[in-house]
């Protein structure tokens, strides 16, 4: 789960609650049926008006994204993408069946090599997927934009609504608070869905959305210099440059040969 998306969800949470008590009115008096309804039915109608259906639950089930973890580290993947260059150059292509993948786009990769592909096939095809993957996506968010523009006009709606009911009963003083209230709350519910859910959702989409894109164009700038042929510590240098230089990783073959040595000088030296 992500640690921010939990957090700053719980931060809300407290602020909200912690604001209403220390304003010494009772919790309960902040919830009102009517404006809820209004400004959550009335959202979602809007905005379902403004999409096909299947785009609009679809960005509604990526929300959940939003409290995953990244989709998948860039060193991994890197990692992944020289182990493979490192299996074709000693076994050729062909030898890239034996690797186990997980990831899809991967996977998409190396079958598009393993049959034979030349590489203006293969960079085409993944440059495609990667489009639509991000035009997908990108369409998520902007349902989710839709929302945070949507909800504070409900919000004002609702307190039009109550304003008229207010007027409407001035001779019955008893139902001027109860109006009131309709009024308030729709406007209070309209900018808390807006500005403190929908909005950082957005944003927190729109950033899965670019370590996607950024995970794929490894792959594919990676796969392109596979088919060249190129050394394994070439690649791997190359696509640490997608890495900021704070968490780039050594080459593993370097890694290994430099345990290796390390190992062999610490016998000589218990030999000797």
């Amino acid at each position: 789960m992500d640690k921010g998306s939990a957090i700053g969800l719980m931060l809300l949470i407290v602020a909200i609650t912690g604001g209403i008590l220390s304003s010494n009115a009772p919790l309960i008096s902040y919830i009102n049926m009517p404006s809820i309804f209004i400004v959550v039915v009335g959202t979602f109608g809007a905005v379902m008006i403004a999409y096909r259906l299947h785009v609009f639950f679809e960005a509604l089930f990526n929300i959940s994204k939003a409290f995953k973890g990244p989709p998948t580290d860039p060193l991994n993947t890197i990692e992944i993408v020289v182990d493979m260059a490192d299996v074709s150059r000693k076994g050729g292509f062909l030898a890239l069946e034996s690797v186990e993948v997980d990831d899809p786009f991967i996977m998409k990769a190396r079958n598009l090599l393993i049959d034979g592909h030349d590489a203006d096939t293969i960079d085409i095809a993944l440059r495609k997927d990667i489009m639509l993957t991000k035009q997908r996506n990108d369409s998520s968010v902007k349902v989710l934009n839709s929302f945070t523009e949507t909800a504070p006009s409900m919000g004002m709606v609702g307190t039009l609504i109550g304003l008229v009911a207010m007027l409407l009963n001035m001779d019955d003083p008893k139902t001027i608070g109860k109006s009131m209230s309709v009024a308030l709350l729709t406007t209070l519910y309209g900018a808390l869905l807006a500005f403190g859910i929908t909005g950082p959702l957005a944003r927190k989409l729109s950033e899965r959305s670019a370590e996607i894109t950024l995970q794929q164009s490894i792959v594919r700038d990676g796969f392109a210099r596979i088919i060249n042929g190129e050394n394994p510590k070439a690649i791997h240098e190359f696509l640490q440059s997608y890495v900021h230089e704070k968490r780039r990783r050594p080459h593993l073959n370097n890694t290994r040969l430099e345990a290796d040595s390390q190992s062999s000088s610490t016998g000589a030296k218990q030999s000797v």
